[in-house]
């Protein structure tokens, strides 16, 4: 229970792992201003998650039986399901230049386990740790090293590192009680959260040699880093004495700067491009509507709502600064939406 309120408080779904850039970007659409809209077959609720820098999109739906699907869509906007064999649920978390998908499914015995499904069609399914009881597969990078988290038999949490020959590292911040890896970079720098003795959630950052550190902007009470990029720059959101949530930006010296469109009262950045865009989602005044937002190098902010919509939410970016997230204009359906920013 303690592992899905902490998932939930980040978008369990989808927010942690879209923002990291891979490879080359080939785009050459991002300067035009547009928005795609896209449901998969027989969907209720769509929730893209990341984006490749082809602008292929992997994700998640729930279908009209309330049962979790994977899902691919394409660049040129062909959709097929992602559903490991025998899964009672999947969540696809990411897809890499070659269109291999990552993610976690939910069996027919109620665990979570990770999943590789290769572009030629194949799944590897796999759990971190001999006595994992969950393993719940957050982010995966270029090269097929995945990070995530998994649940030991005495209800532990941990972090892990798989790489693509399968063998796996799991670690632990030093003095934590619970350890969550978030993403991971094309370098392999692995950013996430861990829970101290006295049950205060920080961020953290572990370099390619394993070496950890700890952080927290200044003010924080809770700290959740979603996403890194290849400099190592990481992204997320916070807590303050008062409750209010503001996001945030660590970069490579580790100075800490707070992230807040124009109007938020509450704010989650959610993912960061390699030249260090930011993309997230805010919401503002009473009537607590939400917008996805842009943030540029230079801190210019671009506010963004599909037509019609009254919740926008943002989970990926890519390297052409294509948008990933959903919206609601049509009466509680969520749908799919890519932005091309401007």
């Amino acid at each position: 229970m303690k592992t899905l309120v902490r998932l939930k408080l980040r978008q369990w779904a989808v927010t942690a792992s879209a923002a990291l850039l891979m490879g080359v970007c080939g785009s050459a659409q991002a300067q035009t201003f547009k928005y795609r809209e896209f449901v998969p077959a027989g969907a209720t609720q769509t929730t893209p998650g990341s984006i490749n820098p082809r602008g292929d999109i992997a994700g998640y739906y729930v279908d009209a039986k309330f049962v979790l699907h994977g899902f691919f869509r394409s660049s040129g906007g062909a959709i097929f399901q992602v559903d490991p064999p025998g899964s009672g649920g999947t969540v696809a978390r990411g897809v890499d230049e070659e269109g291999n998908i990552s993610g976690y499914y939910l069996d027919q015995a109620g665990s979570y386990h990770g999943f590789v499904r290769r572009s030629g069609g194949t799944y590897v399914s796999f759990d971190a740790a001999s006595d994992a009881t969950q393993t719940i597969a957050l982010h995966a990078n270029s090269s097929g090293q995945i990070a995530g988290l998994f649940i030991d038999s005495n209800g532990i949490e941990h972090g892990f590192l798989r790489v693509p020959g399968g063998t796996i590292t799991a670690f632990d911040v030093p003095g934590s009680t619970g350890t969550v890896a978030v993403s991971i970079s094309d370098a392999g720098q692995i950013s996430g959260d861990y829970i101290d003795a006295n049950h205060i959630q920080h961020g953290f950052l572990r370099g390619i040699k394993g070496v950890i550190r700890s952080f927290d902007p200044p003010g924080s009470v809770m700290t959740l880093p979603t996403a890194i990029n290849l400099s190592g720059q990481i992204v997320g959101f916070y807590l303050d004495s008062s409750q209010v949530q503001h996001g945030f930006l660590r970069n490579t010296d580790g100075t800490i700067v707070s992230v807040d469109p124009p109007g938020s009262t509450m704010t989650n950045v959610t993912a960061i491009s390699r030249d260090g865009v930011l993309a997230g989602y805010y919401q503002t005044g009473g009537t607590f509507a939400q917008h996805g937002f842009l943030r540029r190098i230079d801190g210019t902010m671009v506010s963004f709502d599909p037509p019609g919509s009254t919740e926008t939410s943002v989970f990926g970016l890519n390297c052409a600064h294509e948008v990933v997230g959903n919206e609601n204009s049509h009466n509680g359906v969520f749908r799919g939406f890519v932005f091309t920013a401007p």
